[in-house]
């Protein structure tokens, strides 16, 4: 493993900055939040109890999560829905409240001595790929936190995103990440038309699951519902960290978490999919509603296509006799 570079955060609003100075350094992850219990405080209304992370690669880099906060998290002034990597320089913003990230020049690795060194073999890769990307959100979280409190929501979050975990893989996804209460889930392979409805199948079987959290967890004070997006497109794809963990990049993933926020706006949207996604639908225009909308830094309108959960179940029924959309995890 590389030597790690130690970076810091300074908070750009404080007086005395001085005392509002955070070193990174000795730790692979930094939590910034409301929270004392947080790995920096940000003590401010507008600051989420857990509202963003800090990932420290393995080669030395820093990138930058939000956790599903409320009022989201920017980067020299634009939104990130994704991980994204910092440079030094970099402002984090957070509401009212600047963060200034300053890290040295990381220092590049020798290159390796000719032969058959299998530790210098085993370097990252990454191809461009077809994909599918799956968005489910919790419906309501802060509220649900601010309720219940934190320590009772974690052990929920446990627990969700485990069964979460089993009904991607038993539909042959890949869970990339979870950001706070989302998982971003992908499909890959040659078959389109299969990844599409297996993502589907999955989205059907995941509102199940966690609609029905309330009789196995019944302090819960309302039912859960979740918001979902599906996305098709071309997307960069590899292993850039040595433990094999993928990361994927792409226009396909932003608009997939722009989809997904519109669930939030109508209440017979339930899941929003892309246009692409649509094509490899059988008559999609029977079950879905179509709209189109305007996306920052896209020349044209975006189309897509969204419904409610119980129109998706009988479009899935009805296209295929094999699909089950009524799965729930093993325990």
């Amino acid at each position: 493993m590389p030597s790690e570079t130690p970076a810091t955060l300074t908070l750009l609003d404080a007086q005395d900055t001085g005392e509002h100075r955070w070193l990174l350094n000795g730790n692979t992850t930094y939590t910034l939040g409301r929270v004392t219990s947080t790995d920096i405080t940000l003590p401010y209304s507008w600051v989420s109890r857990k509202h963003a992370m800090i990932q420290r690669e393995e080669n030395g880099r820093f990138n930058l999560l939000d956790l599903g906060s409320s009022n989201g998290t920017f980067l020299n002034g634009r939104r990130i829905h994704t991980p994204a990597t910092l440079q030094n320089g970099d402002c984090i913003g957070i509401g009212s409240t600047r963060l200034l990230f300053h890290q040295d020049a990381i220092p590049v690795r020798p290159s390796p001595v000719p032969g058959p060194d299998l530790d210098e073999m085993t370097v990252a890769f990454v191809q461009k790929q077809i994909i599918t990307i799956l968005i489910c959100d919790i419906h309501d979280f802060t509220k649900l936190s601010e309720t219940m409190g934190d320590q009772w929501v974690s052990q929920l979050l446990q627990h969700w995103t485990g069964g979460v975990s089993k009904l991607v893989q038993k539909h042959n996804g890949i869970v990339d990440k979870f950001i706070g209460d989302a998982v971003m889930a992908l499909w890959a392979g040659p078959n389109l038309g299969d990844n599409i409805h297996q993502a589907l199948k999955t989205a059907i079987a995941i509102n199940t699951f966690t609609s029905n959290l309330k009789k196995k967890v019944p302090d819960l004070p309302w039912s859960l519902q979740i918001g979902a997006a599906l996305n098709t497109g071309e997307a960069m794809m590899g292993n850039l960290a040595q433990d094999g963990n993928y990361t994927v990049v792409g226009d396909v993933v932003n608009v997939a978490f722009r989809l997904e926020n519109m669930t939030n706006r109508q209440d017979d949207l339930d899941i929003v999919m892309g246009g692409d996604a649509a094509a490899h639908l059988l008559e999609p225009e029977i079950f879905f509603k179509k709209f189109s909308f305007q996306l920052k830094g896209k020349q044209g309108a975006v189309e897509a296509y969204g419904c409610s959960f119980a129109k998706l179940s009988t479009y899935l029924g009805q296209s295929a006799g094999r699909l089950e959309v009524q799965d729930t995890p093993a325990d």
